[in-house]
């Protein structure tokens, strides 16, 4: 039986329609209202997020246009009947992708206003009906949960067990696109990068190349692929069984 719903998840909501189009003047109100927007989208012909409210911060104007450039063609063409966990999803560029290939996605997020953002994007590109959100930590994934794959972009190096969230994000699925930032250091180890005032705010964690290929195989991962990424010190990678 495939299942077109998340119905089964923990925690998973939908999303509804609007009740009428909205017109660009309102979505430009909207995504100001929610802003700033750290994933541009374009919300409808010409009107992009992050064009009309960005986030402060390092991220480049059409982020994360560079991401999506490493992963659309590593993700399937077609994705109809997969249920995907897009883990660390944020504004809901990637999931909104995914769902335009015709995969469900559930995507979850540990900050409420992110998830508002998605709810909205979704709403305004019509893709509603195929993304649920769940706001959570990794931990809120359960034993039973079983998705086709998950998608987790720019999130190991944020968490605070990585080895250990990476195992429970690891019972979920049996194929996994896994990015993060690299530290460039030869061996397997992990790098505690704590929070510095003035500089950054959040605790991170950076694996060496090693490391992640180490940790995706203590987690039963049989193929471990580098997917091509030009970013200096940021990892890309497929991991199935």
């Amino acid at each position: 039986m495939i299942r077109t719903d998340f119905t089964d998840i923990t925690g998973a909501q939908p999303i509804a329609a609007l009740d009428t189009p909205l017109s660009p003047t309102e979505i430009e109100k909207s995504v100001v209202g929610l802003g700033p927007w750290f994933h541009n989208i374009e919300l409808g012909p010409g009107i992009f997020t992050r064009q009309i409210a960005p986030a402060p911060g390092p991220q480049r104007p059409d982020h994360p246009l560079n991401r999506w450039h490493v992963y659309q063609d590593v993700l399937p063409a077609d994705m109809r009947g997969m249920r995907v966990l897009d883990l660390g999803s944020a504004d809901g560029f990637f999931a909104l992708e995914m769902a335009r290939r015709g995969a469900l996605v559930l995507a979850q997020d540990s900050w409420g206003a992110m998830l508002a953002r998605l709810r909205f994007a979704a709403q305004a590109t019509g893709l509603q009906d195929r993304i649920w959100t769940r706001l959570g930590e990794v931990p809120a994934i359960q034993p039973d949960e079983r998705y086709d794959a998950v998608l987790a972009l720019g999130l190991l190096y944020h968490l605070r067990h990585p080895f250990h969230d990476l195992e429970i994000i690891a019972r979920a699925a049996d194929l996994l696109w896994l990015e993060t930032t690299l530290h460039p250091g030869e061996g397997s180890f992990i790098h505690f990068k704590p929070p510095a005032a003035g500089v950054h705010h959040i605790r991170k964690w950076f694996p060496t190349r090693d490391c992640v290929r180490d940790m995706l195989e203590e987690c039963r991962f049989t193929t471990i692929e580098t997917i091509p990424d030009p970013t200096p010190n940021r990892g890309s990678f497929l991991a199935r069984r």
